[in-house]
């Protein structure tokens, strides 16, 4: 009998390096008898470049990724003969991989839980794949800095799909005390901080939360986490192999690099940044190659990992357009006619998966939002049931509809698994950090960013690769006034923008919801003009897109900065953070502020107090979502308007299709009724004001000041106070005026000269006699909804208007001149005196 085996080795010369050499020597299962031109040119690319520390390679999904890290771990592992690890996001992808790498003839071994790492790897004569997890964690088998175990030294990292890595990382470095499961612990460590709330005139919103009543997410102060981190870790330490055995060694001695935040599901310590210069085996490869789909930012590759940001600025890319599915993009709000869009979308999601027997879906952004499609459709409820699912659609058991909430990445369903997506919202966080990030950084760039990558991820969960189509709804005034508006636009990928701009042309030529389903039916039928259109469009719009130098340099100081700060460096840490923000002049000031808060934990933490306040100043003065410093920072008043026309014809101009005011007007107004927090209610009154073309701010600081002040272009102020939820039948107290009084103090010291009016957003015009409220207004419920109907119409006849940007104020004015929202209108229209209630 003929041995193979033996010849093989007998013809076997020199061992090939060149990853497109290592591809032409492997065998090839069936389906695979070539390279993409994109994989080739990213494989010749990164040969040249093999040398550098850190590269970022970018492929489209479903371009082959898999396929291209395989051959340069090979390349690594011939070329070092040192172990190469390969990491994935989830265990799933891990075993794709490994079926990957066997079927091409790779040797590869899986990590396994348990067990000693696999003899092959550690010699280097196999790649090992795990998941993130494997390697970051306080017990790795890879080794820990100041450990007695060496650590494994590794030839080269591979990081497959980093692009959603970076909250999946943050979890191996976070602990959780969950209010349900460690009560008595939640309490403890809660009320440690009690103090801290009262001065901060927070201890209303703090009690709510451990009550169970509160949906906040608060950081405790940094200056009383510091104060009291001793306590915290000796709570901690006796209860740390049941709280977070894998977490607490890397946490341990780090409580001071933390943020502290309480919600009523837990408390969560989390460091600022991820620990990864714990782990040697990363931090020491000669080679750590990331692996990122085309996103538009890659600033998070550099905080998240400690990436080199030159190499990041110079990522591998490919022009080709292998890998790009098909995605017929459409937009229910642009449509010129006016229907029930969620009832629609019901109705084409059963007509989908019933009639025409393909797969739907429905991505949320919550749980409480996947109850309104319960039913139409299948809640995927846990990470089981998830997969479960998942399985029945890609094996065509099930073809939906199912609901998958705040799953934006991690489902892949090609095929006829997924032909219709909705994508029903704006994506949300999905842990308390970065929902509270959100929620502190709320308008500034890099929430922009970080939406901009989860809404393309969620596109990409129904088309998998070339070849592969989908038709994407995406549904709800918040989400489409979010993609008209031109900075969130810029901020999607080339790819992405073609498909939302041919999405938005073909959306505003739907004139019935018959057009709707026959649109639809055109990419299920694969129709061939709909197929040629999206071709001949997407090619000619797929140009280069340059790396964001300002967010990838800012990204950089952040490390560096905590780097320092973890090093003891705390006046070089400061100084960095201080350099970044004075040679950042187009840097938003949500960003900055943030930045400057950093720098007041550092100080504060290094006993430099009042630098620190100085610092916090600075902060709060840029975003004052941030910790209210101890001594308040001057109050800059804000701008009168010049001309209620001319500022809605400011913000108009900053969609790329006028109607996306309108959807931004509905997604504000969304919120002004009696059940919405007052935090979503006051903030919902802010962005009508400015949408009517008036100057608008929150300014409640402790009491003192209003909690939303309208400001008119006539030198006229309304100084509103928002009881909107008290009861239909509550009447208007004492108290309440004494609040409204206070806020008129403030006012006159603020506003000198201006004239204005008191308000009270009530549900009713009933006061009491000791209110002495009858000078007073009422801005009651029925009157708001008045309001918001005629605000309404006025933005409907505007977003309408066909004149060029140099006409539009003067139409704007025209509009408005005929409307009953023009600012001197406004006061006799909707505002109603106070009565005494008999």
């Amino acid at each position: 009998m003929v041995d193979f085996a033996k010849l093989r080795n007998k013809t076997k010369k020199v061992t090939p390096i060149d990853p497109l050499e290592i591809f032409r020597r492997l065998p090839k299962p069936p389906g695979i008898n070539d390279l993409y031109t994109s994989q080739a040119e990213i494989l010749e690319s990164w040969y040249k470049r093999r040398s550098d520390k850190d590269v970022v390679l970018k492929l489209h999904t479903g371009g082959g990724k898999t396929l291209v890290g395989l051959l340069m771990a090979q390349s690594s592992l011939n070329e070092t003969k040192e172990p190469v690890l390969y990491l994935a996001p989830t265990r799933q992808l891990v075993n794709q991989t490994i079926e990957k790498a066997h079927e091409l003839g790779i040797s590869a071994v899986q990590y396994e839980r348990g067990r000693p790492l696999n003899e092959d790897f550690l010699n280097g004569k196999a790649i090992m794949v795990s998941t993130y997890k494997a390697l970051f964690n306080g017990r790795s088998k890879f080794g820990i800095r100041g450990s007695v175990n060496h650590p494994v030294s590794l030839g080269a990292v591979i990081l497959d799909d980093a692009h959603v890595s970076f909250s999946v990382l943050r979890e191996s470095f976070t602990l959780e005390i969950s209010s349900k499961q460690h009560t008595d612990l939640y309490t403890q460590i809660s009320e440690l901080f009690r103090k801290a709330f009262i001065e901060l005139n927070k201890v209303g919103t703090f009690d709510d939360i451990l009550e169970g009543s509160g949906d906040s997410i608060v950081e405790v102060p940094y200056w009383a986490w510091q104060e009291k981190i001793e306590a915290v870790r000796e709570i901690i330490r006796l209860n740390a192999d049941e709280l977070g055995p894998f977490v607490w060694p890397l946490l341990r001695d780090n409580l001071h690099l933390c943020h502290a935040l309480i919600s009523r599901s837990g408390i969560t310590i989390t460091p600022v940044l991820p620990l990864v210069n714990s782990f040697p085996s990363f931090v020491e490869s000669s080679r750590r190659i990331y692996m990122s789909a085309t996103i538009a930012d890659d600033s998070e590759i550099v905080r998240t990992f400690d990436a080199d940001p030159e190499m990041v600025m110079n990522a591998l890319t490919s022009r080709s357009l292998a890998g790009i599915s098909e995605r017929m993009i459409l937009i229910p709000e642009l449509m010129p006619f006016d229907f029930d869009v969620k009832k629609a979308s019901e109705s084409l999601l059963t007509w989908t998966s019933e009639q025409n027997k393909l797969g739907s879906i429905v991505l949320v952004p919550s749980d409480k939002a996947a109850e309104r499609w319960e039913d139409v459709a299948t809640v995927a409820e846990g990470s089981e049931e998830v997969q479960s699912l998942v399985d029945q659609l890609q094996s065509r058991e099930s073809n939906g509809p199912i609901v998958f909430a705040n799953r934006y990445d991690g489902i892949d369903l090609p095929g006829d698994s997924c032909r219709l997506l909705v994508m029903d919202g704006l994506p949300s966080g999905t842990s308390d950090f970065e929902l509270y990030k959100a929620s502190i950084l709320y308008g500034g760039e890099s929430i922009i960013r970080m939406l901009a990558q989860r809404i393309e991820q969620g596109i990409g969960r129904g088309a998998r690769g070339a070849g592969d189509h989908c038709v994407v709804i995406l549904a709800g005034p918040a989400l489409a006034s979010w993609v008209a508006k031109e900075a969130n636009f810029n901020m999607l990928t080339n790819a992405t923008r073609a498909q939302v701009e041919m999405g938005s042309i073909i959306s505003q030529e739907v004139s019935t919801l018959d057009d709707f389903a026959k649109t639809i039916w055109k990419s299920f039928a694969r129709d061939s003009d709909w197929i040629e259109y999206h071709a001949e469009t997407l090619a000619e719009n797929m140009g280069e897109q340059e790396a964001e130098k300002l967010n990838i340099s800012i990204a950089a100081s952040e490390r560096k900065a905590f780097n320092l700060w973890a090093d003891g460096n705390h006046s070089k840490g400061i100084s960095k953070l201080n350099r970044a923000i004075d040679k950042s002049l187009n840097l938003d000031s949500q960003t900055k502020g943030w930045l400057y808060q950093l720098a007041a934990v550092i100080s504060n933490e290094w006993g430099q107090i009042e630098r620190a306040e100085d610092l916090q100043k600075n902060a709060f003065g840029n975003n004052r979502n941030l910790f209210r410093p101890k001594v308040l920072p001057p109050y800059r008043p804000i701008t009168v308007p010049t001309l209620q026309a001319g500022n809605i014809a400011r913000q108009l101009g900053g969609y790329r299709f006028r109607k996306g005011l309108l959807n931004k007007f509905e997604s504000a107004v969304a919120n002004l009724h009696g059940k919405a927090s007052a935090n979503k209610f006051e903030q919902a009154l802010v962005e009508l004001g400015e949408l009517i073309g008036l100057s608008a701010e929150r300014r409640d600081d402790n009491g003192i000041g209003p909690d939303v002040l309208w400001v008119f272009p006539n030198n006229y102020a309304l100084v509103i106070e928002a009881k909107s939820r008290k009861k239909s039948e509550g009447v208007f107290t004492k108290d309440n005026h004494g609040q409204l009084l206070v806020a008129e103090r403030w006012f006159k010291d603020n506003y000198p000269g201006l004239e204005y009016d008191l308000v009270s957003v009530h549900p009713t015009n009933k006061c009491t006699e000791m209110a002495a409220a009858t000078n007073t207004f009422a801005l009651t419920f029925p009157k708001l909804k008045e309001l918001i109907g005629d605000a309404r119409s006025l933005l409907e006849k505007i977003s309408e208007i066909q004149s060029s940007d140099e006409n539009l104020i003067d139409e704007c004015g025209r509009v408005i001149n005929n409307s009953n929202v023009i600012a001197n209108r406004i006061v006799p229209n909707y505002l109603v005196k106070f009565e005494v209630e008999k």
